[in-house]
């Protein structure tokens, strides 16, 4: 995709968000071929004049992803991202629990060997039995001007360790 206007759909679960006047972003998939690249293809975005004040992915969770969820989870996102040049990606995960979204933000450690973010939900406020959907957003900060290739993303949850 070329000139990628803002809502614009790749598949059932990821949804691209900017506010641009100019859309000066194209996305394209990509075939993996590394060994360490566990899904058979990624995305690449790249980002040339950008004058709108955020751009984001959102990617919608499988239903069963949420089931059974509770304040003990441990949430994990990894992912394997090249990028062109230095930038700044917040990991977003909002919990639509009866009317509320819970929103819990990271950023993703791009210095460190792994990539990856978790959350724990027991620091956060969301109604266990009310839980009806999530998604994550990945939000890029002064994307300008870049190249983003998320080969793989893998999201995972475990329940804390009672003590």
């Amino acid at each position: 995709m070329s000139s990628a206007s803002s809502n614009t759909g790749l598949g059932k679960e990821l949804v691209l968000f900017h506010d641009c006047e100019r859309s000066e972003l194209t996305l394209r998939q990509i075939r993996n071929l590394r060994a360490a690249d566990l899904a058979p293809f990624g995305l690449r975005m790249d980002v040339f004049n950008f004058d709108g004040s955020f751009l984001s992915l959102v990617l919608d969770l499988p239903q069963a992803a949420m089931q059974d969820i509770k304040r003990r989870h441990l949430v994990r996102l990894d992912t394997i991202v090249e990028l062109e040049k230095p930038l700044e990606i917040f990991i977003r995960l909002n919990v639509k629990h009866g009317p509320n979204t819970e929103q819990l933000v990271r950023e993703l450690p791009l210095h460190e060997e792994q990539l990856m973010v978790e959350f724990d939900l027991a620091y956060s406020k969301i109604n266990e039995k009310r839980v009806e959907r999530a998604w994550v957003d990945l939000i890029f900060e002064n994307p300008q001007m870049s190249q983003v290739t998320i080969r793989d993303l893998t999201m995972s949850r475990r329940l804390r360790t009672e003590l």
